[in-house]
């Protein structure tokens, strides 16, 4: 299905299996929310709604090329989903409570974020309940953390970029299993509002009896 140049509004539901291609300039104002199995979503944009993508209880989505901006909630939304994310920009500027990226109780399925960026929101990347691979992304001007692993998830991160962070670069927490590799974190900044001693700038942080092993990070 080819998606033609201009604004279409949505939010464009996708009920049945398909292909959705995008042409230079096509943009869906709204959000998408992904009903149906084995879709792929590609070079498009999505501006607006509660999350630009959502995907909730389906099998085999692929999301690339695709740039999200202006989500109040998360820039893509996935639950109970296997979903390979390719090559997405996200822009989260100027919203301090929403996620990029926000992949949760999908154990038992494989999930990938690869080569993405996103800027700004809470967290840049984050899985809950999840068995996932976050690799290649760059994740900058978070306001709580860069790449989150959290809530029993298992996975690995690596070479990923996170950069101008505030409070924790990368944060493995409650009974995760995190395997941390070669990534670079910079300037990271002290959260000194509220207190927490655990906002205090750390590149990586580990707790609440969470596995995390490192290797080859800067």
């Amino acid at each position: 299905v080819h998606l033609s140049a201009g604004v279409h509004q949505g939010p464009l539901v996708i009920s049945s299996r398909e292909v959705l291609v995008g042409s230079p300039g096509a943009v869906v104002r709204g959000g998408i929310v992904v009903a149906a199995n084995d879709v792929t979503i590609k070079n498009l944009s999505v501006v607006g709604g509660d999350n630009g993508i959502t995907v909730d209880g389906r099998r085999g989505t692929k999301i690339e090329n695709v740039a999200i901006s202006g989500a109040k909630l998360d820039g893509i939304h996935v639950r109970f989903s296997d979903v390979m994310i390719h090559n997405c920009q996200i822009d989260m500027l100027g919203n301090r409570l929403g996620q990029g990226i926000d992949i949760s109780y999908t154990m038992g399925y494989m999930t990938m974020v690869d080569g993405c960026n996103v800027v700004g929101g809470s967290i840049g990347i984050t899985t809950h309940v999840s068995m996932s691979e976050i690799r290649n992304n760059h994740v900058s001007r978070t306001t709580q953390t860069g790449i989150s692993m959290t809530e029993m998830s298992m996975g690995m991160v690596e070479r990923n970029t996170v950069r101008g962070a505030l409070g924790v670069g990368i944060y493995c927490n409650d009974r995760s299993m995190c395997e941390i590799e070669r990534n670079t974190v910079v300037d990271t900044k002290p959260d000194n509002a509220g207190g927490d001693e655990s906002r205090r700038g750390f590149g990586f942080l580990a707790s609440f009896q969470s596995e995390a092993d490192l290797r080859g990070n800067q």
